[in-house]
Formats: C-alpha cells, structure tokens, sequence
C-alpha cells in the first residue's frame, strides 16, 4: 500500500482555516471536511492558535519559540 504523499500548507493557509473555525461557529469536523483537510490536523492548528495568542510561561511553547528550538 502506497502512502500519499504529505501535503504542505504555508502559515496563511494555516491561519484562515483556524479563523474559519473561530468565526464561523462551526465544529472542527465540519470545517476540515469543507476544506479537504484532516479533523486532526485543523484541531492541532487551532490548538497552536490557542496557545501563541496567551503564551504561559510555565506552559506549552508559542510556534516561534518552538521553531527557535528547533534549529538549536
């Protein structure tokens, strides 16, 4: 069985989808269906969404923070 390949999304196709949650009312499932993207990756967006826009310091890292980490 062959895989699909992986698709890519730049930060603004990120960004309008979890604005499309947040302003539309409509379940997660419903509005990744809508957009042909997975139910758990528009809730891992949103998630991250969450967590840069009321950064905790004791908490989980902001996606800028994260990516610093990352090329340390």
């Amino acid at each position: 069985m062959t895989q699909k390949p992986r698709r890519l999304f730049t930060d603004e196709q990120k960004a309008e989808a979890v604005r499309i949650v947040n302003q539309s009312g409509k379940p997660v499932s419903q509005v990744a269906k809508e957009m042909g993207l997975t139910e758990s990756a528009l809730r891992n967006w949103v998630k991250q969404a969450q967590i840069d826009r009321q950064p905790d310091p004791q908490g989980q890292l902001t996606l800028p923070l994260l990516r610093k980490a990352q090329t340390l």
